[in-house]
């Protein structure tokens, strides 16, 4: 493991840079949303194992982590507090005690609910050309991005499939609060190939995340002639993708889609894992099989809240870099100037950062 080899200044690298320990409204805020969503993970976890002794051992395990983060903010050995460091504390709970994957059922779940409005997807796409067909797949991201447990605005609606049409019809209109569309478009051409050879894609939920977002985006890339690298978490954190299940997911739509077969087949696509396991990624700790996949890249993807914005919103590469997410939590929307639904698409051209 060792830092991210697209890093522009790795030695400065600081997986998201507020420290919760000076910031008592935010740490207050945090932890007391850190608490409440435990509770929920652990009521996935009763449908996903039953009911279990291990479950009130993780109740207790965390709570007492609560507890003394509350009472003594700076107590973690060699680490600052921040919403990583919690992620953090609240995977250790649940892995310690056996609870490896709570949200395993809804993953499924949504994972089979988004494949089936895939080959809809794939027509309408046929159907568009030029900037209506890139503004679109952006907007798929967003659309995508809205279903993630990990936030408060989502986390009381993981028993119910979200309606992606009505989801991608309220997308908020540009411009966005972030708004890089426009230069982006520079960069995307109206007709084959791309400026990009490689890209690599540092995605984040299951279900209509990965299927009705990120897959479309990237699928249109790769016919473009953009080799793609998916890069996934290791393990199980709330309901983020991870690497063996994207590799599941890619092949059963390929199977329906023969477009993305021979993608597939001419080897355009290659899944690997980031080392992570939690929802924001610390870009100092990746494997050596992301950063052999990335050493030729020349595109790199955040998708996600936790990826794009908490982790690494201003962390800068030495390639081009896209960051798309949609705002689900109130904190971190207000930490870059926005509101909760509000959408980044902030993009970075190499060339035009090399005089920071």
């Amino acid at each position: 493991m060792s830092h991210f080899c697209l890093l522009r200044d790795p030695d400065s690298y600081v997986a998201q840079d507020y420290d919760l320990v000076n910031d008592a409204e935010s740490r207050q805020y945090w932890l007391d949303l850190f608490e409440r969503h435990f509770d929920d993970a652990l009521r996935h976890a009763e449908k996903q194992y039953g009911s279990v002794a291990q479950i009130e051992q993780a109740r207790t395990d965390f709570a007492e982590s609560i507890r003394q983060l509350r009472e003594k903010p700076d107590s973690l050995p060699g680490s600052r507090l921040s919403v990583l460091e919690l992620c953090r504390l609240r995977e250790k709970a649940l892995r310690d005690n056996g609870l490896h994957d709570p949200y395993a059922h809804v993953k499924k779940r949504e994972n089979d609910a988004a494949a089936k409005l895939y080959p809809q997807m794939v027509r309408e796409l046929h159907a568009m050309s030029g900037e209506e067909k890139w503004l679109h797949l952006i907007e798929r991201i967003f659309a995508g991005n809205i279903f993630d447990l990990g936030s408060p605005a989502i986390m009381n609606h993981a028993d119910e499939s979200p309606d992606f049409t009505e989801t991608l019809a309220n997308v908020k209109p540009r411009p966005w609060l972030v708004d890089d569309f426009d230069r982006l478009l520079e960069d995307l051409p109206d007709t084959p190939p791309t400026k990009w050879s490689k890209a690599v894609v540092l995605v984040d939920n299951a279900g209509p995340d990965f299927i009705l977002g990120v897959m479309p985006l990237v699928r249109e890339l790769a016919i473009y002639g953009t080799q793609v690298i998916l890069a996934a978490n290791e393990l199980p954190s709330l309901n983020d993708i991870t690497v063996d299940e994207m590799i599941e997911v890619v092949t059963g739509l390929a199977k329906n889609d023969p477009d993305l077969e021979a993608l597939v087949q001419a080897q355009m696509f290659e899944a690997v894992s980031t080392g992570c396991d939690t929802p924001l990624v610390d870009l100092s700790e990746v494997t050596d099989e992301l950063n052999d996949a990335a050493s030729d890249a020349d595109l790199l993807i955040l998708e996600g809240m936790g990826r794009a914005v908490e982790s690494n919103f201003d962390a800068r590469f030495t390639v081009d870099t896209l960051k798309l997410a949609l705002l689900k939590d109130p904190n971190v929307a207000a930490h870059i100037g926005g509101e909760v639904y509000d959408c980044v698409c902030r993009y970075e051209p190499a060339d035009e950062s090399d005089g920071e």
